[in-house]
């Protein structure tokens, strides 16, 4: 080795006060959504050595990713995002371990979220945003989340009981309101503009046995063509073809150098998070450092920033839990606590459904996340050993929340005769 090099890679940032590089590579991250700001967090937190990532990501690569996707080329579209970048992390630093799931969140065993260290949110829609919002502060991790369009950006760094949380006096934006609405409207009267859009894409399925491409013109503007129909129909204004991709093909504005801001935001603050998490794991002199920058407040997570990309400006607050907030408010000693029930892996659903419908004379349905368990199911099919399910009441507003332990019927040995001599 060249003497004139310094002894480790990570050299420059070792040379910061309070750094502690083991923390960085005995650390775990999930990041959900490898897109334009995930890819870039990736490719950050990889640079800086942490041990060990999880990408989760149920999207494959389009043609319009490759601007602002940097893990990404031109060869790779069609194929899984998680999958490919796992491959150009690894080729990056071989030292970091990375695991990949092209799944959905929801269907991400619950075993995956307890090992990891930090939850970081790249997601682009409400529901995924919530859901890992909950898993958060269900299992006690910090969660970084970060949300762009357009020239805006937001990160909201979310702790269990400490800081607000993103349900927190925070209902769904009127556009995510309108858009979980649509299943129920396509067969009925629009009775706003946006089910217009929606009727359109059910039609086009109706019509083509398939999703519409939107990397092909005319697949766009046979959508816009129909959906225009409801419009005018139900004398509503006509879409134009940007406004359609936007609304249901979820295709909101991105910006490549907003996406690099809100991504070194959010990968410094996860980093913040690491060493504030597990501060006692520092030697002495960097603990006092850290203990003393805390105490000046010069070291301090904001939980809400927002940055504008037109105006050049960046904004912080601190954001007042909700008390009465329905997922992140203390638990009184009335709330039932989980409950683990060991059952045969071969068996269905129904069985363990049973054993609650019998035991508390209710009717119940079993959900994992937001996914609906069959009853006639076979539970190692459907989840994973020691995940989490949810059985909700059909009666009443009861919930009851169960570890899924499997276990296996030992057979009886027979005992040996000895043979007389």
């Amino acid at each position: 080795m060249n003497q004139d090099l310094p002894s480790s890679k990570y050299d420059r940032q070792e040379r910061l006060l309070i750094w502690d590089q083991k923390i960085i590579e005995n650390s775990t991250i999930l990041i959900a959504g490898v897109g334009g700001t995930g890819s870039e967090v990736c490719k950050n937190l990889t640079l800086m050595g942490i041990g060990h990532l999880i990408l989760v990501d149920v999207d494959t690569i389009e043609f319009s990713n490759l601007n602002r996707q940097l893990l990404f080329q031109e060869e790779d579209i069609g194929k899984k995002k998680a999958e490919i970048a796992k491959g150009r992390l690894c080729d990056l630093n071989p030292s970091v371990k990375v695991e990949d799931y092209s799944i959905l969140l929801q269907n991400l065993p619950q075993s995956v979220f307890e090992k990891v260290d930090i939850i970081a949110g790249c997601v682009d829609n409400y529901l995924a945003r919530q859901y890992l919002n909950s898993i958060a502060i269900e299992m006690n991790k910090p969660f970084v989340d970060s949300a762009t369009e357009g020239f805006l950006g937001q990160i909201q760094y979310v702790k269990a009981r400490e800081t607000a949380c993103l349900a927190c006096d925070n209902p769904p934006p009127p556009d995510e309101t309108r858009n979980l609405s649509a299943p129920c409207t396509l067969v009925g009267k629009p009775r706003i503009r946006e089910h217009c859009a929606w009727k359109a894409l059910y039609d086009f399925n109706e019509l083509l046995n398939r999703e519409p491409n939107d990397s092909s013109s005319s697949d766009i503007l046979k959508l816009t063509k129909i959906a225009n129909q409801h419009a005018k129909k139900n004398n509503f204004a006509v879409f134009d073809k940007k406004e359609l991709l936007q609304l249901v093909l979820f295709h909101v504005p991105s910006l490549i150098t907003v996406n690099a801001v809100i991504s070194g935001f959010q990968s410094q603050e996860i980093i913040k998070g690491l060493f504030l998490e597990q501060k006692l794991a520092l030697p002495e002199k960097e603990r006092n450092t850290l203990e003393n920058l805390i105490s000046s407040q010069r070291f301090s997570i904001p939980s809400y920033l927002i940055y504008s990309a037109l105006s050049g400006t960046i904004t912080t607050f601190d954001l007042t839990p909700d008390l009465d907030c329905m997922v992140c408010k203390k638990p009184d000693s009335s709330l039932k606590h989980l409950l683990e029930v060991n059952i045969d892996r071969k068996a269905s659903f129904k069985v363990l459904i049973d054993k609650f419908r019998m035991k508390n004379g209710k009717e119940y349905v079993a959900f994992r996340g937001n996914t609906l368990l069959p009853e006639e199911g076979i539970i190692e099919k459907l989840i994973s050993d020691k995940d989490r399910v949810t059985l909700s009441s059909l009666h009443d507003k009861e919930e009851i929340r169960i570890k899924i332990i499997f276990t296996t019927k030992k057979r009886k040995r027979k005992k040996k005769r000895r043979k007389r001599t």
